[in-house]
């Protein structure tokens, strides 16, 4: 509720609100028919190939997610549903979708907490394994992570918009509460559908070509599940290494397709070419992965190496980029290679994707705003000039975010990378496979594997679901004020 204002706190703090318990707890029963989506169809294939631990692992959450929807069904959610209220519900839901199917993991072997990161990297369609051997795994479970990503990539933030929230306030609320700060997340009913028809119709294009050039059809739907929703797990210990150029080739259509904002096919499909290439985001992704490519290929070949060699370079590029963690060879850990892969996971796909990083748009209003600050100092004391994208101002509420969100991650990043140099890590491979945690990539030096220290796994388990989220939903999630009464 709003508290009255004291001489003794700042205006914000006096007016800020505090998250009611109960409400959020409605909220995220209310999502619990994600629950069910996540869980049910990889229960029932594990149960087809017998694997019946795997099953019942994930049947359980998912009949207790059935029940617990059926006894809150008749409840609606209060239109009083904050701005708070809706973050803290997105971000605990993504907990959730990570420590609901853990247990799966630990039925085909894995320890407590390599179970909860290998979950937390798929729920957040990272792709980085602790897997001591994914070839020993029964092939549900391969299809347990690929589904697990393809849900984190989309479902999870659209599902109870799309199909089972009225429109109204607090369909609009939690449209607004997610990732990107509402970019990605559509804020009516009828966006939210439109933007799962396209996630959809993606996948289902995708996979049809990916079954038809990889070796098999189900390890062509499970890398189109990964590869649509950008994130990078695959059925195989070397990724896409053992795959045909055009095997490599089709799947990285699908990356960059994903690293689009699914704006942009709405508008297509709605007969809107001159718009959705109005948009940007099109031009952004294909004019960045046309650039980094041959950046990459230039540099490959000049050290005397192959053009099948340079391929796959432009396919880690791209992987990279589209923050997608497919790798089609070895990754450099120092030279030029290495870090225009750095570079290129940092900035990530667009704003309105499934992809992490700190995302196309914002890099060229950062871009925007050093040239801004350059001409600012040649104008006169009394001048008014504000920043413009597309000739229109740019609210410093849009500038104070974005340069939260880069200091955020540039302090995750500092933070972490310093827990991994006192466990005597590599400076190089460190700083990577950092970088490739915070921006939901999988890319890895080697650095993430089973024999990482507690602690470390513990904190790059959490960097995941911080950079899944974009940092801001968590930390109001975890901060006391956010629950604490003040009188």
């Amino acid at each position: 509720m709003i508290r009255s204002v004291s001489g003794l706190r700042s205006g914000a703090e006096t007016v800020a609100l505090q998250a009611r318990f109960p409400v959020v707890a409605l909220t995220i029963a209310k999502h619990a028919p994600i629950f069910v989506i996540l869980c049910l169809p990889p229960a029932i294939w594990a149960a087809v190939e017998r694997v019946w631990p795997l099953a019942i692992a994930l049947a359980v959450p998912a009949g207790c997610a059935i029940l617990l929807f059926l006894i809150v069904s008749r409840q609606d959610l209060p239109d009083s549903l904050s701005k708070i209220e809706a973050l803290v519900a997105v971000a605990l839901v993504f907990l959730l979708g990570a420590l609901v199917p853990a247990p799966a993991y630990m039925a085909i072997g894995m320890p407590p907490l390599d179970a909860l990161f290998e979950s937390m990297s798929a729920i957040t369609t990272t792709g980085l394994s602790v897997s001591r051997d994914p070839d020993a795994w029964p092939f549900a479970a391969h299809f347990l992570r690929g589904w697990m990503q393809w849900c984190g990539g989309l479902v999870m933030a659209t599902a109870v918009l799309a199909l089972l929230l009225p429109p109204g306030v607090p369909a609009r609320r939690l449209g607004r509460a997610g990732i990107d700060q509402g970019d990605r997340i559509a804020s009516t009913r009828s966006q939210a559908r439109q933007l799962l028809g396209v996630y959809l119709g993606l996948t289902a294009i995708l996979a049809a070509a990916a079954m038809a050039v990889l070796p098999g059809w189900r390890e062509g739907l499970v890398i189109s599940l990964s590869a649509i929703s950008t994130a990078g797990f695959s059925p195989r210990a070397d990724s896409l290494a053992s795959y045909s150029t055009l095997g490599k080739a089709v799947v990285m259509l699908g990356c960059i397709a994903g690293a689009m904002s699914l704006l942009t096919f709405v508008l297509l499909l709605q007969g809107k070419a001159r718009d959705a290439w109005a948009l940007g985001s099109a031009r952004r992704v294909l004019g960045t992965v046309t650039v980094l490519s041959a950046i990459q290929a230039t540099i490959i070949l000049g050290t005397g190496n192959t053009a099948e060699q340079a391929f796959d370079g432009v396919v880690n590029v791209i992987s990279a980029l589209t923050t997608t963690g497919f790798s089609a060879g070895a990754i450099p850990t120092i030279g030029p290679v290495a870090v225009l892969l750095m570079a290129a996971m940092f900035i990530g796909g667009d704003i309105g994707s499934t992809a992490g990083g700190l995302k196309l748009a914002r890099v060229g209003l950062l871009g925007r705003l050093v040239l801004h600050a350059v001409r600012s100092a040649r104008l006169p004391d009394n001048a008014v000039a504000p920043l413009r994208v597309n000739r229109k101002p740019v609210k410093p509420a849009t500038v104070n975010a974005l340069l939260a969100l880069l200091s955020i991650y540039i302090t995750a990043v500092g933070l972490l990378w310093m827990q991994c140099l006192a466990h005597g890590f590599p400076p190089g491979p460190a700083l990577f496979d950092i970088i490739s945690t915070l921006s939901t990539v999988g890319l890895s030096t080697g650095v993430v594997g089973a024999d990482l220290p507690v602690d470390v796994k513990l904190s790059l388990t959490f960097a995941m679901w911080l950079g899944r989220l974009e940092f801001i939903a968590v930390l109001v999630l975890i901060s006391p004020k956010t629950w604490m009464k003040r009188s």
